[in-house]
């Protein structure tokens, strides 16, 4: 319970979005949403497994301290669970924009206890992600897709567009950050897939360590602090190497930025505030057009070039 906000109420309105929709496609659909979400889960495993169905999916969201992003469970020794679970979770990230904490593998009652392949869901941060939690017709959206998907059923409906974050002038594309009060980058976490893309984006924007260009090693040591260090005074914040909401939301923007000024110059890329693949290739291009080093960094021949 967060608030006014409860686990069981939350979940319900969710999971009533995805059971209308996977009916909707011709599945089989065994669940206590239909009584009123009145069964004890060893009641639901029970009932799977007496009743032979081919999958099970307990849906939860985390507690108020969780940071952002989803967080499946499956049992290690699952034949299909695996494949299952990063299909739901690949498809649910991809309507409802969250990120993901990754899979966790544990022999938990509900997926070690079924006979056929199990998840154990959690949608997200009760805290951290209500705006989606709060959105049943989106995240219900993102968990039945993710099903049809798993079973090889195309999904023939629209998906509802996530409700965008207010813009404010430190974050003036509403952008949301997977980082929270309880989790964020310091000296000597990881490996963490999070810090890769950390590491890319500083690399992108030019904010090296002491000795030049970060190693994208998915591990936050001295480099990237100082790396951390450097957005955090060049856009005003608290400079303390721990990268969390804040830094995350500058290094985004002024991604975002940079990408907003390829697009003026005709590159047709994302603005997303995440430097991949086509937002460096795109840069690249630029650069060779335009006489520069064609090297991928966003360094200040290359903005002045784009204008920013």
């Amino acid at each position: 319970m967060d608030g006014s906000y409860t686990e069981a109420d939350l979940m319900f309105d969710i999971v009533g979005v995805a059971v209308r929709i996977l009916r909707q496609h011709g599945v089989i659909v065994g669940t206590d949403w239909d009584t009123g979400n009145d069964r004890n889960m060893t009641y639901t495993v029970r009932d799977a497994n007496n009743g032979g169905y081919d999958y099970y999916m307990s849906v939860h969201c985390d507690y108020r301290e969780a940071p952002s992003g989803t967080l499946p469970i499956v049992d290690p020794r699952s034949a299909g669970g695996p494949a299952f679970t990063e299909t739901v979770n690949r498809e649910y990230m991809a309507v409802t924009g969250l990120g993901t904490r990754g899979i966790l593998y544990r022999d938990d009652y509900e997926v070690a206890q079924t006979d056929m392949t199990a998840c154990i869901f959690e949608t997200g941060s009760i805290r951290a992600d209500i705006g989606v939690l709060t959105n049943p017709e989106l995240a219900g959206t993102g968990i039945a897709k993710g099903i049809l998907s798993a079973m090889g059923i195309a999904y023939n409906g629209s998906t509802p567009a996530p409700q965008p974050s207010q813009p404010s002038s430190d974050n003036p594309y509403g952008f949301t950050s997977i980082f929270s009060g309880s989790y964020y980058l310091s000296y000597g976490d990881g490996p963490d897939e999070n810090i890769r893309q950390f590491q890319r984006d500083c690399n992108f924007c030019g904010y090296w360590g002491e000795t030049g260009p970060l190693t994208e090693d998915a591990l936050y040591g001295s480099e990237s602090k100082y790396a951390c260090e450097c957005i955090q005074r060049f856009h005003g914040l608290t400079v303390d190497g721990e990268y969390g909401i804040k830094t995350d939301i500058a290094l985004m923007t002024e991604v975002a930025r940079i990408q907003e000024a390829l697009k003026r110059h005709g590159h047709d890329i994302p603005v997303d505030g995440g430097a991949g693949p086509i937002t460096f290739a795109a840069l690249k291009d630029f650069q060779a057009k335009n006489g520069l080093e064609a090297d991928g960094i966003c360094g200040d021949l290359t903005r002045a070039a784009l204008g920013i």
